[in-house]
């Protein structure tokens, strides 16, 4: 485990320090740089955060209550895995928050909002690393759902972006599907310039709901694979 790149980038940022070294540790989770069930040592992170031990014991414990790492007795701490049943009931509650909040924002959009969900589109479409996939994914998706003025249902949707998108690297490297993808949010944002409600919410409702079942299908066979080799 090495983060200490992405540590110093963080600590950059004018933050409580609990809450830069829970940023450093999420989007290292996000990036696939630790990976589900990975061991999460405080020592180790202190040391690469170059701070001491509190700080990154207060931010496992918020990165706790989002459920992206779970705590375990003369375990320590892990990145939380999630079952393919716990991954489709991700996206249940994805499709059935993200449509109400983009309905709701539909009519509130500005060309301002549309320049700036195109203008993640394009940094997507000319970005190589597909560990940067799920941070752009959620950019997108918040730049169509601020507009709401929902700010504490937007935290929620966040925080099931983020129990999602640490799968969504294995959709873009393993299942390749990074065009799909980007064809899914240019036909929900081509319905948001046309102010069409009802177009766009149907098109996030099949582009939340064929992403879902990829991953879904995807882990399940994963595990499936696993189970028979051992």
């Amino acid at each position: 485990m090495d983060i200490s790149k992405l540590a110093t980038s963080v600590l950059q940022q004018q933050r409580s320090t609990p809450g830069l070294v829970a940023d450093g540790i999420r989007l290292a989770i996000l990036r696939g740089q630790l990976a589900p069930g990975q061991a999460l040592r405080q020592e180790e992170l202190a040391k690469q955060f170059g701070l001491s031990r509190a700080p990154v014991r207060e931010a496992l414990r918020q990165l706790e209550a989002e459920g992206l790492v779970v705590s375990y007795p003369h375990r320590g701490t892990v990145v939380a895995e999630l079952s393919p049943e716990d991954i489709e009931e991700v996206f249940l509650i994805r499709v059935t928050l993200e449509t109400t909040v983009l309905r709701l924002a539909v009519p509130k959009m500005t060309d301002p909002d549309f320049r700036k969900a195109e203008a993640v589109l394009d940094q997507t479409d000319n970005d190589p690393n597909p560990a940067h996939s799920a941070e752009l994914n959620w950019a997108f998706h918040e730049s169509l759902y601020i507009p709401a003025g929902l700010p504490r249902m937007l935290n929620i949707v966040k925080t099931l972006h983020n129990h999602a998108l640490r799968y969504h690297l294995v959709g873009f490297v393993a299942l390749d599907f990074k065009r799909e993808s980007q064809g899914g949010h240019r036909q929900i944002l081509k319905a948001c310039r046309a102010q069409d409600e009802e177009g766009a919410v149907e098109a996030l409702r099949v582009h939340l709901s064929e992403s879902g079942k990829s991953i879904v299908s995807y882990v399940r066979q994963a595990i499936s694979g696993a189970t028979a080799a051992g």
